[in-house]
């Protein structure tokens, strides 16, 4: 499979002002952000607790598990029905009488589940990117779509949601691309997720990616407002890599050159951890490295120790589905 590793479809960059229409004193120019941080005074007024993003960080990992596993065994259940003579017949003068919609929904059906998966990202990712275009939208997408370390009082959902926001065309497309090549070599039946655990993993992989990013920012002093989707990818890019070792991949623009993707890992990994030493802020190295080691975790820990051991979760709800319908 020749997959995209360029760092360019895998940006988390800082927003510029000329490509938003708000005040200048509202967001950080590139130029000021790549620049030390002189306004040290602002950051001494401001409240240091992390507790809060941590806190939500850590609930919605639990709450993307637990959810993945209940939505998992429900589908499964479903899939599993026997389906009686007479059900048989209805449905099938039912299909005989398809409208658009009907239709529009068994084309749906038949898609692979890493389709699936992804075309519900892309349109997510898609409605934020037509939001960022609205000018009179624009405080709430920066309040909320954007993680800024540096805030008076961060905004806990903001580090989900900025995983779903791209203000530039350039940067949507990179990371739907990239995102779309690594889904489907790790869901199955290509890889050996299913479509429940691979949510679970990309939506804990957005809290996780951005709260690196707001430690790291926050401990250096950088200023800055960072968003995309590029660390949740990372950690897809982390666990393919540690489940196809010996995949190929290739450069989007440079399609004679491959490499194996374990390579490709240690290269990423590399690279992240120099932008780090070496203070680099065109991108958001933090973020970058903690998708990347997140999703390497979940291969190695997560997926047997927590995902594997799902059948506490779902045996609990069952219990509760049972209580519920004894009253």
């Amino acid at each position: 499979m020749s997959c995209l590793l360029s760092k360019l479809c895998s940006i988390k960059s800082t927003v510029q002002l000329r490509k938003l229409s708000v005040p200048a004193n509202t967001l950080l120019a590139r130029r000021t952000f790549n620049r030390p941080n002189n306004n040290l005074k602002r950051f001494q007024s401001q409240s240091n607790s992390l507790l809060g993003p941590s806190l939500f960080c850590l609930s919605v990992c639990t709450g993307s598990i637990m959810l993945a596993s209940v939505i998992q065994y429900e589908r499964l259940r479903v899939s599993v029905k026997q389906i009686n003579a007479f059900e048989f017949y209805r449905n099938s003068i039912i299909r005989k009488n398809e409208n658009l919609i009907s239709k529009l929904k068994s084309n749906l059906n038949k898609l692979e589940p890493s389709e699936k998966v992804f075309g519900t990202i892309l349109l997510l990712n898609a409605i934020v990117f037509l939001a960022w275009q609205v000018p009179q939208w624009q405080h709430i997408m920066i309040k909320y779509f954007m993680t800024d370390a540096l805030a008076r009082k961060i905004p806990v959902s903001s580090l989900l949601l900025s995983a779903f926001s791209h203000s530039s065309p350039v940067h949507f497309c990179f990371n739907m691309y990239a995102l779309h090549t690594f889904c489907r070599g790790v869901i199955q039946p290509w890889g050996e997720m299913g479509p429940e655990e691979f949510t679970a993993m990309y939506i804990s992989g957005c809290v996780v990616s951005s709260l690196v990013s707001i430690i790291f920012r926050r401990s250096f002093k950088f200023q800055g407002n960072s968003l995309g989707a590029s660390g949740a990818i990372l950690s897809v890019v982390g666990y393919f890599s540690l489940s196809h070792p010996d995949q190929k991949l290739g450069i989007i623009f440079l399609p004679n050159i491959q490499f194996d993707a374990i390579h490709a890992l240690f290269g990423i990994i590399s690279l992240d951890i120099m932008g780090l030493l070496l203070k680099w802020q065109m991108f958001d190295h933090a973020a970058h490295l903690g998708g990347t080691l997140f999703g390497m975790f979940w291969y190695k820990y997560m997926s047997t120790y927590i995902w594997g051991n799902r059948r506490y979760i779902v045996n609990n709800w069952i219990k509760l589905k049972q209580i519920i319908q004894n009253k």
